[in-house]
C-alpha cells in the first residue's frame, strides 16, 4: 500500500526534474548561442585588432617582430572569447535566479566557471599553432612555385602574422590580406585565408562549446536516468492493473453479495 501510495508521487517527481533539467539547459543553451554570434560579429568587425594589438600591427608595417604581433592577438582573441563567456554566464544565471527549480544545482555554475581565462588561453594557443603550422605548409609550397614577389624570401612566422590580421582584423587590416599575396601570390594567399578561416571557425565553437556543457554539468543531478523513468513508468503501469483488476473483483464481488 505504501508503495501503491509513492509511486505516482515518484513518477511526477521524475517527470518535474526532468522538465526543469530541460528549462534550465535551454537559458544555458540560448545564452551560449548568443555569445557566439557576439564572437563571430566582433572578430568580423576586427575587434580584436584594438590596443596593443593595433599597436604592434602599426609597428610590424614598420619593422615590428611577427611573433609579438601575433602574441597581442592571441591575448586579443582570448579576452574576446572571455568577455563573451563572462556575459554569457551572468546571462544564464539571471534566468536561473527566475526559477524555482535552480535552487538545487549550483546556480553560477562556479566549478564549470573557475579557470575559465585558462582554459581559453590554451585554446587560443592551440589554435595559433595550428595556424602557423597551416602558414608553414603554404609558404614552403609558395617558396618552391615562386608563386610571389618575394615568395623565396618570405619567413613562415610573417606569413601567420599577416593571416592572422587578416582573420582577426576585419576592416582594420585590410592591407594584412594584400601584404600577404604579395608575398605568397594571390592564390596561394586566398587559399590560406580560406583554410585559415575554417580553422578559426573551428576553435571559436569549440571554445564556446566547451565552456557551455561545463555549465550544463550542474543540471546532471537533475536529471532522472532514462532507465528509472522507464522502471517508474513501467511499476506504475502494473499498479495502475492491479489496482483495476481488484476493482474488477470487488464489483464481482458485490454483485454475487447482492445476490
Amino acid at each position: 500500500a505504501s508503495l501503491r501510495s509513492r509511486l505516482p508521487a515518484l513518477a511526477g517527481a521524475a517527470a518535474a526534474q526532468h522538465a526543469a533539467a530541460l528549462r534550465l539547459a535551454g537559458r544555458v543553451e540560448e545564452a551560449y548561442e548568443r555569445a557566439a554570434e557576439r564572437v563571430r560579429r566582433e572578430v568580423a568587425a576586427g575587434e580584436v585588432l584594438s590596443g596593443d594589438a593595433r599597436a604592434h600591427w602599426r609597428d610590424h608595417g614598420l619593422g615590428g617582430r611577427p611573433d609579438e604581433l601575433l602574441d597581442a592577438l592571441t591575448h586579443g582573441l582570448t579576452s574576446l572569447l572571455a568577455c563573451a563567456v563572462e556575459e554569457a554566464d551572468e546571462r544564464a544565471a539571471d534566468a536561473w535566479r527566475r526559477d524555482p527549480a535552480a535552487a538545487e544545482v549550483s546556480l553560477t555554475s562556479a566549478a564549470g566557471a573557475a579557470g575559465v581565462g585558462g582554459r581559453l588561453g590554451v585554446l587560443v594557443r592551440r589554435w595559433r599553432r595550428c595556424l602557423e603550422e597551416l602558414a608553414e605548409e603554404e609558404t614552403r609550397e609558395a617558396r618552391a612555385g615562386q608563386a610571389g614577389e618575394r615568395a623565396g624570401s618570405v619567413e613562415p612566422e610573417e606569413s601567420a602574422a599577416l593571416l592572422a590580421t587578416a582573420l582577426l582584423g576585419g576592416r582594420r587590416a585590410r592591407t594584412a590580406g594584400e601584404n600577404l599575396a604579395d608575398l605568397l601570390g594571390a592564390q596561394t594567399a586566398l587559399r590560406l585565408c580560406d583554410r585559415g578561416g575554417r580553422l578559426l571557425a573551428t576553435y571559436l565553437e569549440r571554445a564556446l562549446d566547451g565552456e557551455r556543457e561545463r555549465r550544463l554539468a550542474p543540471l546532471d543531478q537533475l536529471t532522472v536516468p532514462p532507465d528509472q523513468q522507464s522502471e517508474l513508468i513501467a511499476a506504475l503501469s502494473v499498479m495502475q492493473r492491479e489496482k483495476e483488476r481488484e476493482e474488477k473483483e470487488e464489483e464481482k464481488g458485490r454483485g454475487m453479495g447482492r445476490g
